[in-house]
Formats: structure tokens, sequence, C-alpha cells
């Protein structure tokens, strides 16, 4: 059965196929290119479902390299956005971690700062234009209800008090007076044009003050920052915030946690599980309303009993499959949700959809079928070990470059590319699908 016809922007599908043939998830257009995980995306929507609801969540996304983690944490991501969702993603590196001694924490929260996003603003950088557009809403407000004229001091002290309402919300929170008093100068700024005060209040919420005496020092004259102790605390406040002034919620996104393995001091390292297991904790017993976290691991992290979190005997008997479930199943509703590969029928249909994108965007006949696709694939898959071990990342990666080659070497033949002999193959016939057909792609 036919695809319904899908429209994509020349620029994103650019974007997107240079950066699968990379190797590379891109930011945007993720949608267009997956291909199974059905059961994983549903168990993660039933997530969301609840973290609107004021629950929280943790998952761990289990697989090795290639395997599609970070595919997927972008998916996901996209899905949140449309739901309504903040969302903020930080890939850990050695520069930035859960927990250390030389500003690892607070580097973490910058990035996922400098990643906040939002429906409007997916791209990062969202915080200014959140606040921008919820005091835009509250001066609709007064204007619309309450019959104020747009310019009048009447307004403007109805917006303060619809922000102050909101503020009385998170005092009673950790370092909630402090959050609010911020929220509240960067509207007076704001609203006075006022861009050295907005520049200070901007610094202060996305922890560039590097000590509470700088922060005192400023405009705000504020007597705390967010440090490498409290980063985390803040951002659960930022979720009750978030959802005060409408949203659903807060999604964070950690991937590339194998860095955490990594460590090679072992203090170091179970600061990190510690942090892990605080989060955890919170979300699972309620603390952390509003917030999911979803991390990025390989099973060499989650299960190695020297280094990995089983090593943290607290994590481990909080992660660690029950004894009634069989090695051969999965529980989607257990913190750890592991990758399998992609079976043969979705690789194909993989394959068959990065096709269809690349002569969409080049805008040519492709003289490629199905057959043909079959046989890169028994190529790829006769391969030693291939069979349980090739990843989505490396098909992708494959099929495109044969198609970039194809396309731009007129010389070069599809079979030839592969090594496979043609006639060696019993030839189906042209154009059959033993699979699925897929709908025109329109840019």
């Amino acid at each position: 059965m036919a695809e319904a016809e899908i429209r994509i922007p020349k620029r994103i599908l650019g974007t997107l196929l240079n950066s699968a043939g990379a190797g590379v998830v891109p930011r945007q257009g993720l949608e267009y290119i997956a291909i199974g995980r059905e059961n994983e995306i549903r168990a993660v929507l039933r997530d969301l479902e609840n973290v609107s609801l004021g629950m929280g969540a943790f998952r761990f996304l289990v697989g090795k390299y290639g395997s599609g983690k970070s595919f997927l944490i972008g998916l996901i991501r996209a899905k949140a956005l449309e739901k309504g969702f903040i969302t903020a993603d930080s890939d850990l590196t050695p520069e930035r971690r859960f927990h250390g001694t030389s500003g690892q924490g607070i580097a973490t929260f910058r990035e996922l700062m400098r990643n906040l996003s939002s429906r409007a603003m997916p791209d990062g950088n969202a915080l200014a234009a959140i606040l921008a557009g919820w005091f835009t809403s509250l001066q609709e407000k007064g204007i619309v209800e309450e019959r104020l004229a747009p310019d009048s001091p009447e307004l403007f002290s109805f917006v303060q008090r619809e922000i102050y309402a909101v503020s009385e919300k998170l005092r009673g929170f950790v370092n909630g007076f402090d959050f609010a008093k911020v929220i509240n100068l960067y509207y007076l700024g704001y609203k006075e044009q006022n861009d050295a005060l907005c520049e200070d209040a901007m610094r202060w919420l996305r922890g560039e003050f590097t000590t509470k005496t700088a922060a005192r020092a400023s405009l705000l004259r504020v007597g705390s920052a967010i440090d490498d102790q409290n980063w985390y605390d803040f951002l659960k406040l930022y979720a009750q915030f978030f959802r005060c002034i409408g949203y659903a919620g807060l999604c964070l996104f950690f991937d590339e946690c194998v860095n955490l393995y990594k460590i090679p001091n072992r203090v170091s390292r179970e600061n990190n599980y510690e942090k892990i297991l605080s989060m955890f904790n919170d979300t699972m017993q309620g603390k952390a309303e509003g917030v999911a976290i979803f991390l990025g691991a390989t099973p060499q992290l989650v299960e190695d009993p020297r280094r990995g979190l089983f090593s943290y005997e607290a994590l481990k008997s909080r992660l660690v499959p029950g004894k009634f479930t069989p090695s051969d199943r999965q529980n989607l509703l257990s913190p750890l949700i592991y990758l399998k590969r992609l079976d043969d029928n979705e690789l194909f249909a993989l394959c068959k959809r990065l096709l269809l994108l690349h002569t969409s965007y080049y805008g040519y006949q492709s003289k490629i079928t199905n057959d043909d696709i079959l046989r890169f694939l028994q190529v790829a898959l006769d391969r030693m070990g291939a069979d349980e071990m090739i990843t989505p990342r490396e098909v992708t990666r494959d099929f495109l470059n044969v198609l970039d080659l194809t396309y731009s070497d007129h010389d070069a033949k599809f079979e030839d590319l592969i090594g496979l002999k043609m006639e060696n193959v019993d030839r189906k016939e042209e154009n059959e699908d033993p699979f699925f057909e897929l709908g025109e792609i329109k840019l």
C-alpha cells in the first residue's frame, strides 16, 4: 500500500542527507528516515504523557555504537517539542559531566541552556524567546480580559501581578526565591528596555556568574548563583516554571554517557553515578515534577561490574532486570531500553526511504531497483558477524555513499560498487517490492 505524499523543505532534506552520509544525527528531519523502533517510541510517548500530568520519567537508551541511540534521542526530542515540552540536551565529555571538581557540572548546565529549545525555536537558545512570549501573552490577557490600554501603567501593574503570582509558586522550592526575583527583574529590564539589567538576569539564569560575589555585585543584587553543587536543583526549578507558564514540562537528554565509564578515577566516577542515582530517585519518587530524563548509554557502561553502573550497588539494584524477565524479552516499562538491531525488513525499508530521499533531492531517476537494494543488504549481512552486529549507521552511511557515487560518477556501476555479480543472483520481476511502496516526496 503506498504511503501518502511526503513534503520536505529542501534545506532540511539536504542537511538530513549530508548528516546521515557522514554518520551524524541531524537536529531536524529525523522523522523522514524513522524506520522501526515503534515499540520504543510508543513507550516513551507514554512517559511524556505521564510527565505532562506532573509525574517524572527516567530512561536509559542502551545500545552499542551506531545502533541508533543518538537518532532515537533526536526523534524523542522532536516528539517532545511537538507535544509542548521544553527540551535541553548535552553530550557528556571530559569537560561536561554530572559531577566534577573543576566546573564540569556547571559546564553541563550551560550546555543545556545553550540547547534549550521550544517548538517555536527548535535550534536552541530559546530562553529569552520563551520569556518574551510569556510576557506578551500576559499583556494580551490584560488587554483582552481586563480591557486595559496597551500603554497604560495599569497594564504594567497587571503583568507584574501575574508574574508575581507565578513567582509565589516557586518560592517554596530550593533557590526558588532568587529564581523568582531574577525573573521579575528580567521583566523590569524588558519593559524599561534596560539592556544591562536584561543581560545580567539572563547571565544568571544561564549559570554564567562564576561566584555568588559576582552575582551580588551585578545589577541583580542576588545572593546566590547556579554552580557545580546546585545546577540540577535549578533544572527541577525550571521544569516547575515552564509548567506554570503553560508548557508540558522539561525533557533533558544526555548523550555520550559512556564518557562517565572512561573516567579513570574511581571516586570521581562514583560521584557521577551518585548524581545519576539522585536524578533517578527524584523522578521515580515524584520529587522532580514535570521532568523527563533520557540518557544514551552503551551496554558496557551499564553492565560492566567493575567500572559500569552495575559496579555501583545502589544503581544496580534499581536497574538490573527482574529474576523472571527472560533474556530474549524486553520490558519496555523498565528504566533500561535496549536497542536491538533493525530486522531485515526494516533495513530494506530504510534503504528504500534513503533512495527516495536522494533522488528527490538531486532530481534524477535512479536505475536502482528493489532487487538491487536486496543485493546490497545481502552483501552487507554476509560479512562475518554482520547479521548480529550491523548497525543502522553503517547501513545508512554505506548505502548513501553508493548512491552518491552512482549519481556523481556515471561510469560507476551499482553492482561493481557493492562487489556482487548481478548474474549470480536470481532476478525478480522489475520493480517488484516484497515489502511495501513509498509515496512520492515533494520538496
